[in-house]
């Protein structure tokens, strides 16, 4: 019988928390542990979670006393945190947690406070000449000069916001000014003609151990909304782009690389990087990249041999559903359906998924 490995996920509360409990479910030798700040999650319901435990986060000080105790308690091997809170706190206490356990490879302070800051990154690469769109950073209306050294198109990014939520398109500057004298702190960015597509990495010590590129096939909720479906191929030179800021910052860990190819110039630019787990990390699990379990064997020093992935499509659940609607000949092709969704997937572990359908129902019908 194979001896368990116990895995920690502290932030099982998190947007991505499923997606990465979905990925080490194919590892039979994993148990998985799950921590949450919220009493209701999808992933309590999942049925490859072997224990779930909610508490209260209170301050830093209770937290680090809560997380050591639970990987004593539970001879947990390798902790895994899965959203930019969580990474911070782990990289910040990395050497009060206790010894008897690892952590997955995760940037440095200094590199994770430029990745995950429109602002400071933006800087970085144009101070390296990386290529990225131009951007302005405004702080307030008396800096509404700034605009002028951009063209329109812009877009403006909210800078705490996530998947895409909150970025508006200004086609003038007439009617941008309006809305600046009424918003702080505004981070604008250069629309660029062209397309989005994305690189995953897995980097440890600034060395690439994995990655996958992707470019969005199927638009998600609203224009700039995460892809729900992907082709997944590769192409040089957005990892040689990738390469260059990764190695600026020395990397390690898991990162989501947002890139946009500029039609005119014939380049590809970086626009953001996402210094966590990913929400289609499973899809990269279809195409054969397994980023969460080659983290964990990271962690633990185990060998990994060279990382290759398929270029084909694949579709997130969200996604099938979408094409399923549009296409309804779609449930009809199973040999698809098996190899390039998440469809087999949520098949055998539903209760997360029917855990947000209610949530999703319970919402629509409470009163505002």
């Amino acid at each position: 019988m194979t001896q368990k490995i116990n895995i920690l996920i502290p932030d099982g509360s998190s947007t991505w928390a499923m997606s990465v409990i979905s990925c080490l479910s194919r590892i039979k030798s994993y148990k998985l542990f799950v921590l949450s700040s919220k009493k209701q999650t999808p992933a309590k319901y999942s049925r490859y979670t072997s224990y779930f435990k909610y508490y209260e986060k209170k301050s830093d000080a209770s937290w680090l006393h809560i997380i050591n105790a639970e990987i004593e308690e539970n001879e947990i091997s390798v902790v895994v945190p899965i959203a930019e809170n969580e990474i911070h706190f782990f990289i910040k206490y990395a050497h009060q947690i206790s010894d008897s356990t690892k952590i997955i490879p995760l940037p440095d302070l200094g590199a994770f406070a430029i990745a995950i800051n429109k602002r400071k990154l933006n800087k970085i690469l144009k101070d390296s000449d990386i290529p990225h769109p131009n951007s302005v950073f405004i702080e307030d209306i008396n800096e509404i000069k700034k605009v002028d050294s951009i063209k329109f198109p812009v877009l403006l990014k909210p800078l705490h916001e996530k998947g895409g939520d909150g970025i508006l398109r200004f086609d003038s500057s007439s009617d941008l000014k309006p809305y600046l004298s009424e918003n702080k702190a505004l981070f604008l960015q250069e629309y660029i003609k062209g397309y989005d597509i994305d690189c995953s990495v897995l980097y440890d010590n600034g060395a690439l151990i994995c990655h996958t590129i992707q470019k969005g096939n199927l638009s998600g909720h609203n224009t700039y909304a995460p892809h729900l479906g992907f082709d997944f191929y590769n192409d040089d030179q957005v990892l040689s782009v990738v390469k260059q800021v990764m190695s600026k910052l020395n990397w390690s860990g898991v990162a989501h690389v947002d890139l946009r190819y500029d039609a005119l110039s014939k380049t590809f630019k970086i626009l953001e990087i996402n210094a966590r787990f990913w929400g289609s990390v499973e899809t990269s699990k279809i195409v054969g990249i397994n980023f969460p379990d080659l983290a964990i064997k990271l962690a633990l020093g185990k060998p990994i041999e060279p990382q290759n992935f398929e270029s084909i499509s694949a579709l997130r659940f969200k996604g099938f559903l979408k094409l399923v609607k549009r296409r309804p000949s779609t449930l009809f092709r199973f040999k698809f359906i098996r190899n390039n969704t998440e469809v087999p997937y949520v098949l055998k572990d539903p209760m997360p998924i029917i855990f947000r359908w209610f949530e999703w129902f319970g919402r629509k019908m409470s009163p505002d």
